[in-house]
């Protein structure tokens, strides 16, 4: 295992980091104004990869590979917390592209480099007992970090799955999960770290060092995929919010009333990949008006509207299908759903029974003989 832990810590770590970190910097990025904060991320993750391979050769190399080294717990607490701090303004990035800034990124990295600077000047210069309390303080302000993070980023991924849901009748597609997974699992490498730094173990090493090089692989493709990913999100969350102060409530009823009657006429609500866009081109309206006009008269977000015509469309085949000759699939699909699994979700959160249950209820009131009052 000792060996195994040389070998990862040497070669084969820095070696996968540093070419991705390569990958990153020379990545090329569509000159689109929305991806601004994308190339700037792309940047950022370049150098976290490029930093996180050159600690890995510091200490091997100039540290030292002894885990029971002096330096060997401030070094993992220091490269734990830049890649908190990396890893969390760039997904959230990823869901927000208007996230970051160069102020905001310099500020959070001096507080980061003071405190991560001062826990090393106590364990080169100072003595046992200053630099011990130094790494305590150090690690209490990485789990405080670590919170901040997790309560930052799920806050910032609520509000794009709200913007999902007001823009695609389908949000699901659209979620990004493996951003919400990256997170996750970075927060994972984060803890094994701090485990690390405080039970430095050759075994503990060779698990994280591991981990550490299938999770960056992984998410450097991902990383690097996003580009075209961005092509079907990027009117969500590129739109501006419509003020609609200037306008009367009579006016947004009467465009709530030409959405209805388009979707009770032409059944939009049937093509899976409605979007509001779809429909506020066929008014000839902005799509964050649509938007905004159906949360304000009918206090629901788009996704939630379109689906309750969904519901009552499957409903009705449900009721028209005498002989069962469609399948629960079939009329999903029919009704707009665009899988199995969310069609039983919303017509149980609808109707407080699942489609099979109510088809059998159903049948069992058509086969019920007549009765006289």
């Amino acid at each position: 295992m000792e060996q195994l832990y040389h070998l990862l810590d040497a070669f084969f770590a820095p070696g996968i980091l540093l070419g991705m970190a390569v990958c990153l910097f020379f990545l090329h990025i569509p000159p689109k104004g929305a991806l601004r904060n994308y190339r700037l991320a792309r940047i950022v993750m370049g150098t976290a990869y490029l930093f996180y391979a050159v600690c890995i050769y510091v200490e091997y190399y100039v540290v030292g590979h002894d885990t029971n080294d002096a330096l060997a717990r401030p070094t993992i607490l220091v490269v734990a917390c830049f890649q908190a701090f990396l890893f969390t303004n760039t997904l959230i990035t990823l869901i927000r592209i208007n996230y970051l800034s160069r102020r905001q990124l310099i500020i959070e990295v001096l507080l980061i480099s003071a405190v991560l600077l001062g826990l090393v000047v106590t364990h080169l210069y100072y003595g046992d007992v200053v630099a011990r309390w130094a790494f305590w303080g150090a690690t209490l302000f990485y789990v405080c970090l670590l919170l901040r993070y997790v309560l930052l980023f799920n806050r910032e991924y609520i509000n794009y799955e709200n913007q999902m849901s007001e823009y695609f009748s389908d949000g699901e597609s659209h979620r990004l999960l493996w951003v919400k997974r990256s997170f996750y699992i970075s927060l994972a490498v984060g803890v094994l770290a701090l485990v690390y730094a405080l039970v430095p173990m050759a075994t503990i090493g060779t698990a994280f060092m591991m981990i550490v090089i299938v999770f960056y692989m992984a998410f450097g493709v991902r990383f690097i995929n996003y580009a075209l990913q961005f092509q079907s999100i990027e009117p969500a969350i590129t739109e501006t919010d419509e003020t609609l102060a200037e306008d009367t409530s009579e006016s947004h009823l009467k465009l709530m009333d030409r959405i209805d009657a388009l979707m009770k006429d032409d059944k939009l609500y049937c093509r899976t990949d409605l979007s509001v866009a779809d429909i506020a081109t066929r008014l000839g309206e902005r799509a964050r008006m649509v938007s905004t006009v159906i949360s304000i008269c009918r206090q629901v977000n788009f996704k939630t509207y379109i689906n309750e015509y969904r519901v009552l469309e499957a409903k009705r085949l449900l009721d028209e299908d005498q002989d069962n000759a469609r399948t629960i699939d079939a009329i999903a699909c029919e009704a707009g759903f665009a899988n199995r699994s969310s069609f039983y979700r919303v017509f149980k959160r609808s109707q407080n029974i699942s489609p099979t249950d109510y088809r059998l209820t159903s049948d069992q009131a058509k086969n019920r003989p007549a009765t006289e009052g």
